[in-house]
């Protein structure tokens, strides 16, 4: 990577489930400067499920105390003019300094939150309860294709291709917004079967009870760089912008 990057992370265990919202919903979340970008007329909204060991700053080897700690990214799809990435919705963790450094460092949309995951073979169940009273929640499970299909490259203009292939990653602070380059390799994915239980944490953006589609993705190592201001666009875009 050319860039200068700060912070490494391995990405391991990762599954992916993606659900059809309603636009003028999502658009409620995304803020001025952006557009929500579709897929045939279609807002998305991902939740994205990891381990991550191990983490690290650039020049200093793994942190102790933050080696093997799970995420959730609950996530849409966002363009800036020409450029694709992604604006999260919201971050979940159960672990205190990664949330604050996403916080502080990245004004990232972490959040407090009780997680618990559980793995036996091709299976994978989550479940993640916001700290916040009566919060919202989302439990998932996954069954992964494991040996019974081939893992592949999201083909080009695919519907997996526009949801994976996005290399920015968009913040608002200080009134200004913020994009921040992630580097790794290109995803390689197979079908997974994904269900829902409590769902709560998704009413907000108007997602079906049920995800679109799931996948399951090979580990992958990122490099994740400096956050930095956007430059102006010279005129001001539509509020979403239609793929295909």
């Amino acid at each position: 990577m050319r860039e200068t990057w700060c912070v490494e992370q391995t990405w391991r265990n990762l599954a992916m489930a993606h659900w059809c919202a309603d636009p003028g919903a999502v658009m409620r979340h995304i803020p001025p400067g952006l557009e929500l970008d579709l897929f045939d007329g279609c807002a998305y909204v991902s939740a994205v499920v990891f381990s991550v060991d191990p983490f690290r700053l650039r020049g200093l080897p793994p942190i102790p105390g933050m080696r093997r700690f799970w995420q959730m990214n609950l996530r849409t799809y966002v363009r800036r003019g020409e450029k694709p990435g992604v604006w999260f919705l919201r971050l979940e963790t159960d672990r205190v300094w990664p949330a604050r450094l996403g916080k502080l460092a990245y004004a990232l949309p972490f959040e407090p939150a009780d997680m618990a995951a559980m793995e036996n073979g091709n299976r994978l169940a989550i479940g993640v309860v916001s700290q916040a009273g009566g919060g919202p929640a989302l439990s998932l499970g996954f069954q992964r294709a494991g040996g019974r299909m081939p893992w592949y490259e999201p083909a080009p203009h695919s519907v997996e291709a526009w949801l994976l292939n996005r290399d920015v990653l968009y913040a608002r602070a200080l009134g200004a917004v913020f994009e921040t380059r992630v580097v790794h390799r290109p995803w390689i994915i197979q079908p997974a079967v994904a269900r829902t239980g409590d769902a709560s944490l998704l009413r907000l953006y108007g997602c079906d009870s049920q995800p679109a589609m799931a996948h399951s993705a090979e580990a992958r190592t990122a490099h994740i760089g400096w956050p930095r201001p956007v430059r102006r666009l010279s005129h001001s875009p539509a509020s979403c912008s239609l793929a295909r």
